[in-house]
C-alpha cells in the first residue's frame, strides 16, 4: 500500500464510493474543518487505469473519502484553497467488490452515512450472494440493523426515490415498510391527508390500525404463543423493538378467556372474590391490602429460586427478540417461574385471609394481580357484623361500564357538533387540567402538566402525531369558524363520562344536559337486558307498560322487555336527563 499526495485534478470519484451525501450543512462543517486543520484522514484511491489517463498524466479513482474530495474542490472554486492543494491518499489495489466493501465499511463505522445509501450498498452485496448474517458480520452491525436497512427494498420505487431525494424522512419511509405490498404503500400515501402522509404515527395506524404492541401489557398478559396459535396476525416492524398484533377480536377473546381461567383458579384457591379493575371502576382506588402472613421458605423452594435467578441473569445482556424461538420460550418460562417462586419468598396469605379478601386483575394498567384486597372501611353507625342485603335492582359493574360508554359516545358526538359550547367545556377542562380527577371530577380526560415538575411526569405516551410547531402553524392559519370546529373535534376526543372515569351521576347528567344529548341511539337495549337480572327486567317492564311481568325464563322475559323498550324509548336511570320523556305504550 502506497501513500501519495494528490491534487484534485488527478482525482475522479469512483462509482463504488458508497456514500451519496446531499447534506449541505454537513459539507459546510467539513469545509470549515479542512480550513482549520487540513485533511486529517487520507482518502482511499485505486491505482490509475489506462482509461483514466489524460494529457497531464495518471488519474486516481477515489473509492473512500468522496466528501473530503468534494469539500476541497468547493474550497478551491471559492478561492479559499489554492488549486495546488494536495490531499493525502492511500493507494489500494482492489477490485470493484473490494472497493465497494471498503467504502461501505469506512462510512458505516463513522455512522454518518444516509440510510438509503446503506440500503443500496447492502443490496449490492446481497445481489452478489452475501446473506444478511454475512453483511452484519463484515461490518460489525447487528442482524436487525442490516435487516432494517434491507427492508427499505420493500418500498414502492416512488417512495424510495422520495427518500433518496430527502423529500421524506427516514422514519416516514420505515413506517411504510410495515405494508408488504408496494402498491398499497403508494395508495396509503396518496390517500392520507396533508401532513399525515409523512407522519409515521398516522402511517402505521393506516397500515396496522390501532394494533396492540407486542411488548405492551395486554400482549404480555396473553402471551405471543397463545395469540399465534389462535390465528392472530402480526405486522412486523424491523425498525422498532416491537411488532403489532392486529387481530382485535382474537385479542379480546384470549384476554377474556385468560381472565376467566385466572379467576377460576383463584376462587378454587379460596379467595372470596376476583374482579378486574374495569369491573370495579373507581372502587379500585378505595381498597386496603392485607399483608401476607410470614412463612418460612422451604429449603427446596429457596434453592430453586436461586437457580432460576442465575439462569435469568444469562439473558441480561441479550436482546430477547433476536434469540431463537426455543430460547425465547425458555426465557419466558423461567420468568414466569421466578414470579411464582417469588410470591412464596415474600410470604403467602393464609386460608383465613383468602376467605376474607379478594384479588384484583389490574386491566387498567399492566395486568398485574393484586392479592388480599378488601374494601376500605368507612365510618358507619351500623354494626360491622351486620351484612348489608344485596339490592336486587342494583346494576352490575359490566352493565354500568356499557352504559357509561354509551353516554360518552353520545356526548362526544354532541360536543363535536356544538363548537361554541365545546369551547366552554375546553376552558373548564383546561382549568381543572393540573388537578387530580379523584378530588375534582370532570366529564373529560384532559390532563395538563403544571410548571415546576419534571417533564413528562405521569404521561402515558412519549410520542405525538406531530410537533407543537406543526400543529400551531395549521391552527393559526385557520379561519375562526374552522378553528372552532377543530377545537370542538379535539375536545370531543377527551370527553369521558364512563363508569371507569367518572362514576358521579351528577357530573354525567349535567354534561349530557348541557349539550342536549339524547343517549337513546347509543343505548344497546338487547345487551342491557341480556345481562340484567330478573328483578331488574321485571321492574323495567312494569315501568314501561304498567303491567307485572310474569316470572319465567330469563331469555323470554328479556325479549318482552326489549320489545317494550324499543316501542317506548325507555332508558335506564343511568342515562336519563331532564329531557327524557318515554312514549306511552299503546
Amino acid at each position: 500500500m502506497e501513500q501519495l499526495s494528490l491534487t484534485t485534478d488527478r482525482l475522479v470519484l469512483d462509482a463504488s464510493n458508497a456514500r451519496r451525501m446531499r447534506d449541505k450543512d454537513s459539507l459546510a462543517s467539513l469545509k470549515a474543518s479542512i480550513l482549520a486543520h487540513g485533511i486529517i484522514q487520507p482518502i482511499g484511491v485505486r491505482p490509475p487505469a489506462p482509461a483514466d489517463r489524460d494529457l497531464e498524466g495518471d488519474r486516481y479513482r477515489v473509492f473512500a473519502g468522496g466528501r473530503r474530495h468534494a469539500a476541497v474542490v468547493e474550497l478551491i472554486f471559492e478561492g479559499k484553497l489554492p488549486a495546488s492543494f494536495e490531499l493525502p491518499a492511500l493507494v489500494k489495489d482492489v477490485d470493484d467488490n473490494g472497493a465497494d466493501e471498503m467504502s461501505l465499511a469506512e462510512n458505516i463505522l463513522r455512522r454518518s452515512m444516509r440510510p438509503v445509501d446503506e440500503f443500496k450498498a447492502f443490496s449490492r452485496l446481497a445481489d452478489e450472494g452475501a446473506t444478511a448474517d454475512d453483511i452484519a458480520l463484515r461490518f460489525g452491525q447487528t442482524l436487525r440493523f442490516v435487516q432494517g436497512r434491507m427492508a427499505l427494498g420493500r418500498l414502492h420505487p416512488v417512495l424510495l426515490e422520495m427518500l433518496d431525494l430527502e423529500e421524506i424522512r427516514f422514519d416516514t419511509a420505515t413506517a411504510y415498510t410495515l405494508e408488504p405490498n408496494p402498491e398499497r404503500q403508494l395508495e396509503i400515501y396518496n390517500n392520507l391527508p396533508g401532513w399525515q402522509k409523512t407522519n409515521a404515527v398516522y402511517i402505521k395506524e393506516a397500515i396496522a390500525g390501532t394494533g396492540t404492541k407486542s411488548n405492551g401489557p395486554i400482549a404480555k398478559f396473553i402471551g405471543e404463543t397463545m395469540y399465534i396459535t389462535a390465528g392472530g396476525k402480526i405486522t412486523h416492524d424491523l425498525f422498532e423493538d416491537h411488532s403489532y398484533w392486529t387481530s382485535r377480536d382474537i385479542i379480546e377473546k384470549l384476554k377474556a378467556e385468560k381472565i376467566a381461567k385466572i379467576s377460576m383458579e383463584l376462587l378454587d384457591a379460596g379467595w372470596a372474590w376476583v374482579q378486574t379493575a374495569e369491573e370495579l371502576g373507581d372502587s379500585v382506588w378505595y381498597m386496603d391490602t392485607l399483608r401476607p402472613e410470614e412463612t418460612d421458605i422451604p429449603a427446596e423452594v429457596q434453592q430453586r429460586l436461586d437457580e432460576v435467578q442465575a439462569a435469568l441473569e444469562e439473558f441480561d445482556e441479550v436482546d430477547i427478540e433476536e434469540l431463537p424461538e426455543d430460547e425465547q420460550e425458555r426465557y419466558r418460562a423461567l420468568d414466569e417461574e421466578f414470579d411464582e417462586l417469588n410470591k412464596v419468598a415474600i410470604g403467602v396469605h393464609s386460608a383465613e385471609q383468602r376467605a376474607a379478601s379478594g384479588v384484583i386483575i389490574r386491566t387498567d394498567r399492566d395486568y398485574s394481580i393484586e392479592y388480599g384486597k378488601v374494601p376500605r372501611k368507612q365510618t358507619s353507625s351500623s354494626s360491622s357484623s351486620d351484612k348489608p342485603e344485596k339490592d336486587p335492582l342494583a346494576i352490575s359493574a359490566p352493565v354500568l361500564s356499557e352504559l357509561g360508554k354509551a353516554a360518552t359516545t353520545a356526548l362526544a358526538e354532541a360536543v363535536e357538533a356544538s363548537p361554541d359550547k365545546a369551547l366552554a367545556m375546553l376552558a373548564a377542562l383546561l382549568e381543572l387540567g393540573p388537578v387530580t380527577p379523584y378530588t375534582h371530577r370532570r366529564p373529560g380526560r384532559l390532563k395538563i402538566e403544571p410548571t415546576g415538575g419534571y417533564a413528562g411526569a405521569g404521561y402515558q405516551s412519549q410520542t405525538a402525531p406531530r410537533s407543537y410547531l406543526e400543529a400551531f402553524e395549521q391552527y393559526s392559519g385557520m379561519k375562526a369558524a374552522d378553528l372552532k370546529k377543530a377545537l370542538a373535534k379535539l375536545t370531543a376526543q377527551v370527553v369521558d363520562v364512563s363508569q371507569e372515569w367518572s362514576a358521579g351521576a351528577e357530573q354525567r347528567k349535567a354534561a349530557l344536559e348541557a349539550f342536549n344529548v339524547d343517549p337513546t341511539p347509543k343505548f344497546d337495549v338487547e345487551s342491557f337486558f341480556k345481562q340484567a337480572r330478573k328483578p331488574i327486567i321485571a321492574a323495567a317492564y312494569k315501568e314501561m307498560t304498567g303491567q307485572e311481568l310474569k316470572d319465567g325464563k330469563k331469555g323470554d322475559m328479556a325479549a318482552l322487555a326489549v320489545d317494550a323498550a324499543k316501542k317506548t324509548g325507555w332508558l335506564p336511570e343511568y342515562l336519563r336527563t331532564a329531557s327524557y320523556k318515554p312514549k306511552t305504550p299503546k
